[in-house]
């Protein structure tokens, strides 16, 4: 749990130092925005859904490793966080929502996957499969693709290298149905178009479609728009 506040404080610093992110940040914090949201779209309660944001605090394995990973990145790759709340906002979706199927695209060093999988491990069902192109210039020096995900882990993880547009259609097809689908590659117009016209044949009924900075550009709201769904 101090973890969870931790982080907490970590964002808090970032927002008093950004005015107009604070003001955003401060507004969903008091009124549990988040969890709200969440809570409409699995069916979960307001409560639950915050109770699941600060689990992977108090996961006494997970968070050892996390903390342990964080040295690495401090040898000069800086793009990830390991608590950020985009990632606590996948993972409580996840439990919300107990999948049998995630697909996601864009692994990098895998803080996300991570999350996933714990989030998975923890509903004790569910198969995450993740597509990464396997750029290892946004990794570590010497670490591959997903190296931050414990061996724990892994069992429930199935890792495809290669282009999103090459691998996903054939994997999607193949799959049938998912139940989440997270977009977290690149972040172009065209790619995240491209990645939510392909996805929806196949969400479930009742499934999630996440996309990580759905802010960048306008795919994201043109294409709620298009389906009739609030981004």
């Amino acid at each position: 749990m101090k973890w969870y506040f931790l982080n907490a404080t970590r964002r808090l610093r970032y927002a008093l130092q950004n005015p107009q992110y604070a003001l955003r940040v401060a507004f969903r914090e008091l009124t549990l925005a988040d969890e709200r949201f969440i809570g409409a779209a699995t069916g979960a309660r307001t409560l639950q859904v915050r109770r699941f944001l600060q689990e992977p605090f108090s996961t006494d394995r997970f968070l050892a490793h996390m903390r342990a990973s964080e040295g690495v990145f401090q040898q000069g790759i800086s793009s990830a966080d390991l608590w950020a709340k985009k990632v606590l906002i996948q993972y409580a979706a996840v439990r919300a929502q107990r999948p049998e199927l995630v697909v996601e695209t864009g692994v990098a060093s895998g803080v996300s996957s991570a999350y996933i999988l714990l989030a998975l491990e923890r509903n004790q069902r569910g198969i995450l499969h993740s597509v990464e192109i396997g750029d290892k210039s946004y990794l570590p020096p010497g670490k591959d693709p997903g190296w931050i995900v414990p061996d724990w882990l892994r069992a429930r993880w199935h890792l495809h290298i290669g282009d999103v547009a090459a691998i996903t259609p054939g994997l999607l097809r193949e799959l049938g149905r998912v139940d989440i689908f997270i977009h977290d590659s690149l972040h172009t117009y065209d790619q995240m178009k491209f990645e939510f016209e392909m996805a929806r044949p196949y969400i479930r009924p009742g499934g999630l479609l996440l996309a990580d900075d759905a802010t960048w550009n306008a795919a994201f709201n043109e294409f709620a728009e298009t389906i009739g769904s609030l981004p």
